[in-house]
């Protein structure tokens, strides 16, 4: 009991982080953080950088917290979010395959103008581009697989081991867009949208097989 327990937990938590490095995309949005803080000084950008990631992680946090309370105010079963999440991630892991919409970093970083913006680090950084309806449908399929409360703790500190993960991608963002260049970045995000397709896919499964478990 004890062992399938940690077992359980240790899924979750790799699920967890793997899934929210994906979908947040810390190298993919370097491009764009470098756009809204061109002309910024080093602090300000710095600042920026701080400001937009601990926006995301109270965002998001707001839905590990209320997950449960959400889908239970609207009626809806842990499996059928579960389904729906994951064709919704699905759809967006196949974006990244194809370098559509967001994902396409060239016409995204090119389109923002941070005069557009009464405060960049929360909108667009924080919300969309870090925690938007994709990150949180993430959570919101994530909660729904927790069991307990130490459970959420360990999505919370993925969370945060991701949001820190993208402070560093910021901090840093001038060398490793040297390094990995516009192709390296496409690359990247394809591969990080494979990955993401094949967890829709197993997410999509679990819903299907607790949907189906409750049928005699």
């Amino acid at each position: 009991m004890v062992t399938e327990f940690a077992g359980h937990a240790l899924h979750l938590f790799v699920t967890s982080l793997v899934s929210l490095w994906v979908i947040v995309d810390p190298p993919g949005n370097i491009l764009a953080y470098l756009t809204l803080s061109a002309g910024f000084d080093p602090e300000a950008a710095r600042d920026l950088a701080r400001r937009a990631c601990l926006f995301s992680f109270l965002v998001l946090t707001t839905f590990i917290v209320a997950g449960r309370l959400i889908l239970a105010f609207f009626g809806i079963t842990l499996p059928a979010f579960q389904i729906a999440g994951g064709l919704i991630l699905f759809r967006i892991a196949f974006d990244m395959l194809e370098a559509r919409g967001h994902f396409h970093r060239l016409d995204t970083s090119s389109s923002l103008v941070a005069e557009d913006y009464r405060d960049i680090a929360l909108v667009p950084l924080a919300v969309p581009l870090l925690s938007g309806p994709g990150a949180i449908s993430t959570i919101l399929v994530l909660t729904s697989r927790s069991r307990n409360l130490m459970e959420d703790g360990l999505i919370f500190l993925a969370l945060g081991l991701v949001m820190l993960s993208t402070y560093a991608a910021f901090r840093f963002a001038e060398p490793l867009l040297g390094l990995l260049r516009e192709t390296g970045i496409r690359l990247l995000t394809r591969l990080m949208g494979l990955i993401l397709a094949a967890l829709a896919v197993q997410f999509i499964l679990d819903g299907l097989r607790a949907a189906f478990s409750r049928f005699p």
